[in-house]
């Protein structure tokens, strides 16, 4: 497994543990970082595993502390939020573009979009 490869006790930023691995042998992209992150703490989830693999702006961590724990989850939560808000704006947007306009010139009634 990666986490056998490399020391994540310590924070890591992604690009350093890509390297790392790099110097092993392991070569992944980015997302497949990501989505290993995601597995990983999935079994944290279902109890298959003590570790959960934190994130923060420090980078990564494999750790046990509730507090960094607690942090890591609230970042999910803010970035969560802030995708939503984005959503909403966006889907706002479109409303707004459906706009149309009546108007009449010479007796007529004329029909545009905005």
């Amino acid at each position: 497994m990666i986490f056998e490869m490399i020391n994540l006790f310590d924070w890591k930023k992604k690009k350093d543990i890509l390297k790392e691995l790099k110097t092993n042998g392991v070569y992944i992209h980015e997302r497949e970082w990501r989505k290993t992150v995601e597995k990983h703490n999935n079994l944290y989830f279902e109890h298959k595993t003590d570790y959960f693999l934190a994130h923060s702006n420090k980078g990564y961590k494999l750790t046990k502390d509730e507090q960094e724990i607690r942090e890591s989850a609230k970042d999910f939560r803010k970035r969560g939020i802030d995708q939503l808000i984005k959503s909403s704006k966006t889907l706002k947007a479109l409303n707004e573009n459906a706009n149309f306009r009546l108007e009449i010139k010479d007796g007529e009634m004329y029909y545009s979009e905005l």
